[in-house]
């Protein structure tokens, strides 16, 4: 296969969603490894997994990530691909994630789970409500924690009534559909050359004026924000009213080496930015998700709804603490469907630096790209068992029932939603502290059941290979996972 029809393909898949569709086939087509295009190799191992992305790897982010930031002055942690830098802004952004930062944000979680939950049962003591696209809702919840919790100003978007930032979930979906296909086309290195010789400038005149709009709102509330703060650190406020958001934790973080300020006016926009978009369309794909699979096996229903209603006397119990974490079900339930629908499916691509890496026995020289796909290692037939069955016990010792210590080690070393190693996404722990706490608070509240009739993100019998199993939730790979429903109705239960 030419060069240029090997490309053509490849781009053909990217901006159709169906990349990591794609991959799958190739791996099992040609096996744990093959070339997907002349300088980059995927592979499809836990242990190529560990070798990529391991701290000590001689490889660094490849030059799709440069792509991605508005201009020069606004690379944040993600995109950035110069390993120190990263390390410098990695140890800063940490200080928004730590125990002591995940205390302080579970007030506005719950304030918005549960007003979420009252949102979505509103009218339904006396029966079902009607039709809910659980993608729009999963979205409304997500984008609202973080508004809050990054600019202690929601969105608001869950809320009845118009609102000019309804339109931020589907700009971002549309803003990724565009600029995903162009990051991993021919022609990236030619982008790259230009963004700082015109094609930055250019963009921003292009730019719609709802993203114009958007970033208007994340600089007034910025701002906002940096004058609490400065007030706060100047004495000007009493720090006993200090907002201990994710923002103050992170404008409150000094660089380890130097003691100085961690982030300049600049950094915090680009990093808040950046915890919006990353931590929203990651975990509404896994709230979205969830509401699919529990609706299409009723075994899993009853588990995970006895489990959660027998553990809380009340949705004001659901918080963090041992009751949460002793629901195993529920954690091994939000697992299963990361594993299944991978909120980030393609591989991350790493690009081999001077001296050369050895990824499975095989050496590469320097400037290759190398990767694992997420989505490809979760359905890996070798390595987990019966990879296409939606089964949350596979995560629970159980030795009569066939799910050993050593099938759970096996299944561990291939899961990998949140990627691992140094870039692995800092906001795990936060993401698993929303998901607990909005669906035990949720399913202790009310019965949920699929829409007769709708399969809206479900597999069929004529889509592509790979995405016919109708019991799968089917994402398209944006780099973030972009998705559609399930359709879903909720009744209020007595309790």
């Amino acid at each position: 296969m030419s060069v240029l029809m090997l490309k053509t393909r490849i781009d053909y898949h990217t901006a159709r969603g169906d990349r990591h569709i794609w991959i799958w086939q190739c791996h099992q087509i040609y096996g744990p490894y093959f070339r997907d295009s002349p300088n980059s190799v995927i592979f499809n191992s836990p242990s190529a997994q560990q070798t990529i992305y391991n701290a000590k790897a001689n490889v660094k982010k490849a030059k799709f990530y440069s792509f991605w930031p508005l201009n020069t002055e606004s690379v944040n942690t993600w995109a950035i691909t110069d390993k120190l830098k990263h390390a410098r802004k990695r140890r800063i952004l940490n200080a928004a994630f730590s125990d002591k930062a995940l205390r302080s944000a579970e007030p506005y979680l719950i304030r918005h789970a549960d007003r979420w939950c009252e949102l979505l049962l509103l009218g339904t003591e006396a029966g079902w409500s009607e039709a809910k696209n659980m993608a729009d809702w999963a979205n409304y919840l997500v984008f609202d924690i973080l508004g809050d919790l990054c600019y202690a100003r929601s969105f608001a978007i869950k809320e009845p009534g118009p609102n000019e930032l309804k339109f931020i979930p589907e700009l971002i979906c549309d803003y990724m559909k565009f600029q995903h296909p162009l990051a991993n086309s021919p022609w990236t290195p030619v982008w790259l050359w230009l963004k700082p010789r015109g094609l930055d400038k250019a963009m921003e005149y292009m730019r719609p004026q709802s993203m114009k709009t958007y970033f208007k709102w994340v600089e007034s509330c910025l701002a906002q924000r940096l004058k609490e703060e400065e007030d706060l650190q100047s004495g000007v406020v009493d720090k006993s009213n200090a907002r201990k958001d994710m923002f103050h934790h992170i404008f409150q973080a000094r660089d380890p080496e130097t003691g100085n300020s961690g982030y300049t006016k600049g950094e915090l926009f680009s990093e808040s930015d950046l915890l919006i978009i990353a931590g929203s369309d990651t975990t509404s794909t896994i709230f979205a998700g969830m509401f699919f699979y529990m609706t299409r096996f009723p075994l899993v229903y009853e588990k995970l709804t006895a489990e959660i209603r027998s553990t809380f006397a009340s949705s004001e119990e659901v918080h963090a603490g041992q009751q949460l974490t002793s629901c195993r079900y529920l954690r091994a339930f939000i697992d299963e469907t990361m594993r299944m629908s991978p909120p980030v499916n393609s591989e991350l691509s790493r690009e081999v630096m001077q001296g050369g890496f050895t990824v499975d026995g095989h050496v590469f020289k320097e400037g290759t790209n190398i990767g694992v796909s997420m989505y490809s290692l979760h359905h890996n037939e070798s390595v987990i068992q019966d990879p296409y069955v939606f089964r949350p016990e596979r995560w629970i010792l159980d030795e009569k029932n066939g799910v050993t210590a050593e099938s759970i080690a096996a299944a561990e070393s291939a899961f990998s939603p949140f990627s691992c190693g140094p870039r692995a996404c800092p906001g795990k722990n936060l993401a698993y502290l929303e998901m607990t706490i909005t669906m035990a608070k949720l399913l202790y509240l009310a019965d949920v059941q699929a829409v007769e009739g709708s399969d809206l993100g479900a597999g069929r019998a004529d889509m592509m290979w790979g995405r016919r199993n109708k019991m799968q939730y089917q994402t398209y790979d944006y780099f973030v996972a972009i998705r559609d429903g399930p359709k879903v109705q909720l009744k209020a239960r007595p309790h």
